[in-house]
């Protein structure tokens, strides 16, 4: 008998002890409900924090805290205590703004977001573990209305130059409008992510968020381009060229990922398998401007290797012995791009400006290695007639840098190289309009 009575208060405590726990829930609902009755004329901190210790009571609790409807109130409560904190930072921000926005901005900036994550994560929790879908439809608009916060707590981050903070609210914005508009994705939050990951320097992070892309089958040419690049600067090489090559085989006509293929091989001494991809893509595409003009410059580089001197400069390295076939494909390559005339007018520029150094640049080759290969006696001979066969390329390569100031009239670098020209074929009238357009830029 005595048993039965012990056993029969054992489970009378605990039932009572459940609908103890169970009350913390009811205790956090009544309290969220009070305080936001209050909303309207002056709100009452008391009820909120009373939801909150109620809530946290039940969170901690076995019985509760798997409860789908706990963390239901969870996360209304939590997001009411973040929008709190956020009201009181918007009010320390207008005693140095006038400005609404600049306000918010600030407050944004500024707001504790520890709670707000809370909130995130009990929605997640509503949306893995209950099987009562109202229970997660109770949620849609706080939500929503979370994902704009997420966007506010992003930009005021951003403008605030938290780089990698915005990084994580704007991949945080794409996850939560995901889960909450039936897997929708939001491509700009997440590109606004690996922007800001890229502002802060976070390669890792930058890689991260563009393989994210990838696998959600969001992906485009860029996110390859950003992918490679962030690998590179993760110093993984191997993973570079890998993503190099699949954005290549996806996306075969993009200019930039051509380029940096190309800048890959030339870097790594892999010239001829530069110019092969190149030329195989200008069979391709024969009236392709952009592509003439990166094999124009390819041969270009080839033709006139440089490397970095100790002072960070480019130096002029030993010409190959195929220098003149070398300078003659890019010379052919750099025509056909001036005469498809780009759309672009920074590539007609660069054809234009690219074909004039080439000439200036042969022109200052051939002297060299004439002069250099004269004897002494035979040296004031043939002296003129070296002069007259540079004097030959000098003034093929005068035309296209007075077409490139058409597109740039007060580029530095082309008003230099024209004046030298000038005065290297004699003509000292040209020079001097040069030097005084050049005074007057001062």
């Amino acid at each position: 008998m005595l048993k039965k009575i012990i056993v029969s208060a054992l489970l009378i405590s605990l039932s009572t002890f459940c609908i103890a726990q169970k009350s913390k829930v009811n205790a956090a609902w009544r309290g969220l409900t009070d305080y936001q009755s209050t909303l309207k004329e002056k709100p009452d901190p008391s009820y909120l924090m009373k939801a909150k210790e109620a809530i946290d009571a039940a969170a901690a609790n076995e019985e509760t805290k798997s409860n789908p409807k706990m963390h239901v109130y969870r996360t209304q409560i939590y997001y009411e205590v973040f929008k709190s904190n956020l009201k009181a930072e918007e009010e320390k921000a207008a005693a140095t703004s006038g400005d609404k926005k600049a306000r918010m901005e600030t407050a944004y900036s500024n707001v504790s977001t520890k709670e707000f994550s809370e909130a995130i994560k009990s929605i997640e929790f509503v949306k893995t573990n209950s099987k009562d879908q109202s229970q997660f439809q109770e949620l849609l608009t706080t939500g929503l209305s979370m994902i704009d916060d997420l966007n506010n707590l992003a930009v005021g981050s951003y403008k605030a130059k938290k780089y990698d903070e915005a990084s994580d609210y704007f991949e945080s914005s794409f996850s939560l409008s995901g889960m909450l508009n039936q897997g929708r994705k939001d491509t700009v939050s997440l590109f606004n992510a690996s922007l800001s990951a890229q502002k802060a320097k976070n390669y890792a992070k930058v890689v991260k968020i563009n393989q994210r892309m990838v696998d959600e089958k969001m992906a485009n040419a860029g996110t390859y381009q950003y992918l490679y690049n962030a690998k590179i600067n993760t110093q993984d090489t191997a993973g570079a060229f890998t993503t190099l090559q699949e954005g290549r085989k996806l996306y075969p006509n993009d200019m930039t990922l051509l380029n940096l293929e190309t800048d890959y091989f030339l870097q790594r001494g892999r010239q001829q398998e530069s110019v092969n991809n190149l030329l195989l893509a200008l069979e391709k595409d024969p009236n392709n401007a952009i592509l003439h003009l990166i094999v124009a410059n390819t041969f270009d580089n080839m033709a006139n290797p440089k490397t970095k001197g100790p002072d960070g400069k480019d130096v002029d390295m030993v010409k190959p012995e195929n220098f003149a076939e070398l300078f003659g494909k890019a010379e052919e390559h750099y025509k056909k791009t001036v005469e498809l005339k780009p759309g672009n007018p920074e590539y007609s520029f660069n054809a234009l400006y690219n074909l004039g150094a080439l000439y200036y640049n042969y022109g200052t080759y051939m002297y060299n290695k004439e002069m250099n290969d004269a004897t002494i006696t035979k040296l004031a001979s043939k002296q003129k007639e070296i002069m007259a066969k540079c004097t030959e390329q000098y003034k093929k390569a005068i035309p296209y840098f007075e077409q490139a100031l058409e597109f740039k009239a007060d580029d530095n670098s082309t008003l230099q190289s024209l004046r030298r020209l000038y005065l290297l074929v004699g003509n000292e009238a040209k020079a001097a309009e040069i030097t005084a357009k050049l005074n007057k830029g001062k």
